[in-house]
């Protein structure tokens, strides 16, 4: 299965890079490997090479990172025509990223293959579909900066502790992965969903009425995304773990149904 790479820039070198938290949770808990796949510069969106691999693929991860999403590319990948300088920024923006993303997206929803959205990568859906994003949650409510904000302050592994709960729908695609209508949850995020896309079905909400996870309606497979971070206590967060346990199961449910 495809998981999703970042541009980093360091000493005007570009790099792909991917936390192992990631792969580390699908390989044992989704029981999945992991290709991943490496972000495209403006010049090369309409070159199908970097994403040739994935009628191959058996699902699509989304992943998170600091960085922003620039919705006008990730609605159109090739409205740049060409990579600049100003495409990556630390914490700020990743252009390539949303140009892969974009792809990435477009293929898996046309082949009906399961996705997983990750923090970002459930921001990447919604904005794909056609929602919008708070740019900042901390100038929408001061109180919602706060509750969701990356807590700096504490050590890398302790910023990813429980952080609010979530209300899960009970009729949606997450509750029967769950098995129940509350999570605990960690919460590392400066935007969030402001207007969710009519293609997507909210899953879960927090307490200030930011939507938590989404789904993508319609879809033939488990298709969604969650605004946490479900890999990095996937060992002992029981819902994290279902939740990679239902993405591999369909994963391997839609390797046997493929035909193509």
């Amino acid at each position: 299965m495809g998981v999703t790479s970042n541009r980093l820039l360091v000493d005007g070198v570009h790099r792909d890079w991917l936390r192992r938290k990631y792969l580390h949770a699908l390989a044992h808990y989704a029981g999945v490997t992991c290709v991943i796949l490496p972000t495209i510069d403006a010049e090369d969106v309409n070159a199908d090479a970097g994403l040739a691999i994935m009628p191959r693929l058996d699902g699509l991860v989304l992943t998170g990172d600091e960085s922003n999403i620039d919705p006008a590319i990730l609605r159109a990948p090739a409205s740049l025509a060409k990579t600049s300088e100003q495409d990556v920024e630390g914490g700020i923006r990743d252009r390539p990223r949303d140009r892969l993303s974009a792809a990435a997206i477009e293929r898996a929803v046309a082949y009906g293959m399961p996705i997983l959205g990750i923090c970002r990568g459930l921001q990447e859906l919604n904005v794909y579909f056609g929602g919008t994003l708070h740019p900042s949650l901390s100038q929408w409510k001061s109180e919602s900066g706060q509750m969701h904000a990356e807590k700096a302050d504490l050590p890398r592994d302790r910023q990813y502790d429980v952080a609010h709960s979530v209300r899960i729908c009970p009729d949606g695609a997450l509750f029967p992965i769950a098995g129940a209508t509350e999570a605990q949850v960690n919460s590392l995020h400066n935007q969030g969903i402001e207007q969710l896309a009519a293609a997507l079905k909210p899953e879960a909400w927090a307490s200030d009425g930011l939507v938590e996870a989404a789904s993508v309606i319609g879809a033939p497979t488990l298709q969604i995304g969650v605004q946490w971070h479900p890999e990095w206590h996937v060992a002992t967060d029981r819902v994290s773990k279902q939740l990679f346990s239902a993405f591999g199961d369909a994963c391997a449910a839609y390797c046997q149904s493929k035909t193509y």
